[in-house]
């Protein structure tokens, strides 16, 4: 009897496993609206206060917008698309930089926690998407931080 009782909180209750709960894109995307400044980073952005960039970007709904800080300048728009599901979350932004006149679409990966906002997109139109948050080899880590 004792050994069964053993065995029976070893094994559990028996109840089937419940599978972690998977995130609900909708949701994802309301936190993701709202403006967002920060800088694209140079390596894993062990400096995220600097960079070659310093960025606004404005999320409502599916379109971002994008401002160069340093110099004022319209860095572009578009839509984007996520995927919160996956084990690297991706986001997927395509819209006209200037002084382009055709649509560009990033491939890319974020991490959301909190107030930051880490973006890794690939610059080098090969549909290649980045496999890790760093600058290198043409892809781009912009760390944001949410203004309030």
């Amino acid at each position: 009897m004792r050994a069964a009782l053993a065995l029976c909180l070893l094994l559990g209750s028996g109840a089937p496993a419940q599978e972690p709960k998977k995130p609900d894109p909708k949701a994802e995307m309301k936190k993701l609206e709202g403006v967002w400044e920060g800088f694209v980073v140079e390596g894993k952005g062990e400096r995220a206060d600097r960079g070659p960039y310093q960025l606004r970007i404005t999320v409502t709904g599916d379109k971002m917008t994008a401002v160069d800080l340093k110099n004022n300048k319209d860095m572009g728009s578009g839509t984007f698309k996520i995927d919160p599901t996956k084990s690297l979350k991706t986001l997927d932004a395509t819209g006209v930089v200037p002084p382009a006149k055709r649509d560009k679409t990033y491939l890319g990966v974020y991490e959301l926690d909190g107030d930051t906002l880490k973006w890794c997109v690939d610059n080098r139109q090969r549909g290649e998407r980045p496999t890790e948050f760093r600058s290198n080899n043409g892809n781009f880590l912009m760390i944001l931080k949410r203004k309030k």
